[in-house]
């Protein structure tokens, strides 16, 4: 079973059957029922160091990663749609002050990180994301997924990294898993994690776990640290 951390020692849940998303910002952290399994990575441990040893400023600015995620033609067709013109409504909600264009790039960008187009889903339960361990969650990170989507990637995946198509920045050999809330029923958009590469091809994942594109995130609670997994 997961082992919680305490909260003191402080990036992809659904809540039990039945259960409803509370109205407030602090929700009631739910145990999750994920193995940690012994810790592995699609690439040797003393590789992944060595490379970020040579290549720190890269990994670190993001210069060098990229997503085989959604064509540019097929994300402006998807945003012609009803589903896509939701998506950019609620972009538009999260930063009202933002020029179009900033909300058309950010769309963009966040379609192009999955290989499906996202199916429009109601949620009203709890979502999760891992992030390294001791680091906090982004307040504008549109990347969740749910409990049964994380502990697939725990038992079938090389790593948790190679399932979510992380970067070497955001790859670790422990995570801590954040839980948010919805206030109310709100709109998800699903879609399948793209591959990805970095270093011109020497890091590379495979994606394609589910993951959980939520473009206003003042719709959410704030996160709350409920456990750890291992990478």
């Amino acid at each position: 079973m997961l082992k919680p951390y305490c909260l003191a020692a402080a990036f992809l849940i659904a809540l039990a059957p039945g259960a409803w998303a509370q109205a407030d910002d602090n929700p009631t952290p739910v145990p999750l029922p994920i193995p940690i399994a012994a810790a592995s990575t699609a690439m040797p441990a003393q590789d992944i160091d060595a490379l970020r040893a040579v290549h720190a400023r890269e990994i670190n600015d993001l210069s060098t990663f990229r997503t085989a995620g959604l064509p540019r033609e097929a994300i402006d067709s998807y945003l012609d749609s009803g589903a896509g013109q939701q998506f950019l409504r609620e972009l538009r909600a999260a930063d009202p002050a933002a020029p179009a264009d900033t909300i058309y790039a950010r769309a963009v960008e966040q379609l192009a990180s999955g290989s499906t187009l996202p199916a429009l889903q109601p949620m009203a339960a709890a979502l999760v994301k891992i992030v390294p361990h001791g680091q906090n969650v982004s307040p504008y990170s549109p990347y969740f997924t749910t409990s049964t989507q994380l502990q697939l990637a725990s038992g079938q995946c090389a790593s948790l990294a190679d399932c979510f198509g992380l970067p070497l920045k955001s790859e670790a050999p422990l995570y801590d898993v954040y839980q948010i809330m919805p206030k109310g029923t709100v709109n998800v958009f699903v879609s399948q994690v793209a591959p990805t590469e970095e270093l011109g091809g020497l890091v590379r994942h495979r994606g394609g776990a589910q993951q959980y594109l939520l473009p206003n995130r003042n719709l959410w609670s704030v996160p709350v640290l409920i456990g750890t997994i291992k990478n």
